[in-house]
C-alpha cells in the first residue's frame, strides 16, 4: 500500500495589467534618463499582453500527471511543453513509481485490469462493461490534453444510495489526488454557456454535473460542440471580446435515470448502477471505506492505469491506421487500451469463478458497440426510426417518392389508426390534434435528411430526390433501407 501526497492544484488565470508589470520588473530593470529604476511603462505592458506574433509561448492546459503519446512514449517534461502548450507540474514521487514500457507486457496488463476491476471497483454496482467505461473515463482525464475530441460520461441509477457519487469520487481521487467539486446543472442554456467558458479557461480536469433531476434527458448544443472540438470559442462575460480556449475538460453527469438525447447520445458512454434492495448503502462491501482505500492505494492505482495505457498494442500501429468510433485519437490512446486489457482479463478468468449469468464476469468489450447501443436507446432516435418505418411502409412503393403534401393528406384525411397517431406525435409533438400544414412538415423532413437511424434490426435513412434542372416541383423524399445494423 503506497499513499501519494495530493499534488498541488493548479489552474490557468489571465493576468491583470498590474500582475504583468510586476512580472516584467522581476526580469527587466526599467530606468529613467538618470539611470534610476522606475516602473514598467503601461504602454509596454499592454503591448506585451496583446502581441500576437507568436514570439511568446501559449499555455492551454496544466497536467499533474505524465501523458502517454500516440506512439507509446511518455511525455513528462519539467514545466511548459511549448509544442503542445501543456504545463507539467509532476510530483517527483510519482515519476519513481511509473512503469517502464518494456515492463508493460500482456501479463502486466492482465494483472492491472484484474486489480482495477476486481479490487478497486469490487463495490461498484455495475457490470463488467460499466467498470471498463469507468476505467476509460479515468484514463481520459489523464490523456485529455492530447485529445481533439472526447466523450462525455453518464453515471445513472434507479434510486438514491446506489453509489453514483462514490463511483465518480474514487475516479477523481485516483487521478487528481483530491475530492471532486460538483457543478450545478442549470436548465438555462445561456447560464451553461457562461459556466462552460469559465471552466475551460481555468483548465479544469473535469466538470461534474451532479445530482441532476430524476429522469432528465440531456441535450446541450454548447456541450455537444465542446466534445468534438479541440478549442472552444465564446464571448467573454461582461466585455465585447471573443475568447478561444482549450476544450479538454471532461464532462460527467450523475443522477437517477438520466441520460443523453439527440446529438449528445452519440458522444456519450453510460454507466448504469443497479442494486436489488431498498437500502443499497447497507449492502456488504469489500472496502467499507473505498474512498479512503483509494487514497491509500493511489500509487498502485495510477501505476495500473499507466500499465494499461503503455501496454496497448494499438500504439505500435502506423499513425494513419484506421481507428474505431467517432473519437479516433481517443480510441487509439484509451478505447483500444481498455478493450485490449478486457480481452486479456477475460481469457485468463477461470469460468468456475463466476456464475454463467454474472454481469461482473470479465468479457471482451467493444466501445464502438457501446456508443451505438446508447444512440439506439435515445428517445429521439427511436421516434425518428419509427416514423421512417411508417413512411417507408406507406410510400415505399412509389417510384416518384413522396412529398410534404403526401404526409399532410395522410395525417389530415384519415381517422386515428396507430400509424397516424405515431406520425402526428413525430411531426407535431405539441398540439398533435391541430391541422397539419405542408410547410411545417417540409421543414421537419428537411431537418432529418441523411440521418442514418438503426431501427428494428435494420438501418433506415431519409433521402431527398435530386431535382431536375430548372424544376419548380416541390421537394420529394424516399426512405432507403441500408440493411442490417452492424
Amino acid at each position: 500500500m503506497t499513499s501519494l501526497p495530493p499534488p498541488a492544484q493548479w489552474s490557468l488565470k489571465v493576468m491583470s495589467e498590474y500582475e504583468v508589470a510586476e512580472m516584467l520588473e522581476r526580469y527587466i530593470d526599467f530606468v529613467d534618463d538618470a539611470r534610476n529604476s522606475v516602473r514598467c511603462p503601461s504602454e509596454s505592458v499592454r503591448h506585451f499582453m496583446t502581441r500576437d506574433d507568436g514570439a511568446l509561448p501559449t499555455a492551454v492546459a496544466i497536467s499533474t500527471l505524465p501523458i502517454v503519446l500516440a506512439d507509446g512514449n511518455l511525455l513528462a517534461p519539467d514545466g511548459l511543453d511549448r509544442l503542445r502548450g501543456i504545463i507539467f507540474e509532476i510530483e517527483p514521487e510519482l515519476m519513481k513509481l511509473l512503469p517502464k514500457r518494456a515492463d508493460c507486457d500482456n501479463n502486466a496488463v492482465r494483472a492491472a485490469m484484474c486489480f482495477l476491476t476486481e479490487e478497486w471497483m469490487a463495490d461498484v454496482a455495475t457490470d463488467y462493461a460499466g467498470k471498463c467505461a469507468l476505467i476509460a473515463m479515468a484514463l481520459t482525464m489523464i490523456e485529455r490534453s492530447l485529445l481533439d475530441q472526447r466523450p462525455t460520461w453518464f453515471i445513472s441509477a434507479g434510486r438514491r444510495g446506489s453509489g453514483k457519487t462514490t463511483a465518480i469520487t474514487i475516479l477523481i481521487e485516483a487521478v487528481t489526488g483530491i475530492a471532486p467539486a460538483a457543478a450545478a446543472w442549470s436548465d438555462n442554456v445561456e447560464e451553461r454557456r457562461k459556466a462552460l467558458l469559465s471552466f475551460f479557461m481555468a483548465g479544469c480536469v473535469y466538470i461534474l454535473w451532479d445530482n441532476i433531476t430524476r429522469g432528465t434527458q440531456i441535450s446541450c448544443p454548447h456541450i455537444e460542440k465542446s466534445c468534438t472540438a479541440a478549442y472552444y470559442a465564446d464571448r467573454k462575460l461582461g466585455v465585447s471580446e471573443m475568447v478561444a480556449t482549450a476544450a479538454s475538460t471532461i464532462h460527467c453527469f450523475t443522477g437517477n435515470n438520466i441520460g443523453p438525447k439527440g446529438d449528445l447520445a452519440s458522444r456519450s458512454l453510460q454507466v448504469r448502477l443497479d442494486v436489488d434492495r431498498i437500502d443499497p448503502e447497507n449492502r456488504e462491501f469489500k472496502h467499507p471505506d473505498v474512498i479512503q482505500w483509494t487514497r491509500d492505494n493511489r500509487a498502485e492505482l495510477l501505476r495500473a492505469m499507466y500499465v494499461i495505457l503503455m501496454g496497448n498494442p494499438t500504439l505500435r500501429l502506423p499513425a494513419d491506421s484506421q481507428m474505431k468510433t467517432r473519437f479516433k485519437m481517443w480510441w487509439r490512446l484509451i478505447g483500444s487500451a481498455v478493450e485490449h486489457a478486457a480481452k486479456l482479463h477475460s481469457e485468463a478468468t477461470d469460468p468456475a469463478a463466476y456464475d454463467a449469468e454474472d454481469a461482473c464476469k470479465p468479457k471482451p468489450i467493444d466501445f464502438g458497440t457501446m456508443f451505438l447501443n446508447l444512440e439506439e436507446d435515445d428517445e429521439e432516435q427511436a421516434s425518428l426510426g419509427h416514423a421512417l418505418s411508417i413512411m417507408q411502409k406507406e410510400w415505399g412503393s412509389l417510384q416518384r417518392g413522396f412529398g410534404a403534401s403526401d404526409v399532410v393528406d395522410f395525417l389530415n384525411n384519415q381517422a386515428n389508426p396507430p400509424d397516424v397517431v405515431t406520425l402526428r406525435s413525430f411531426f407535431l409533438p405539441v398540439g398533435v390534434n391541430v391541422a397539419v400544414e405542408p410547410k411545417s412538415i417540409g421543414q421537419k423532413l428537411a431537418a432529418h435528411v441523411g440521418e442514418v437511424v438503426p431501427y428494428a434490426g435494420g438501418v433506415l435513412v431519409l433521402k431527398r430526390k435530386p431535382k431536375s434542372e430548372n424544376s419548380k416541383k416541390a421537394t420529394t423524399y424516399f426512405i432507403s433501407n441500408l440493411g442490417e445494423a452492424a
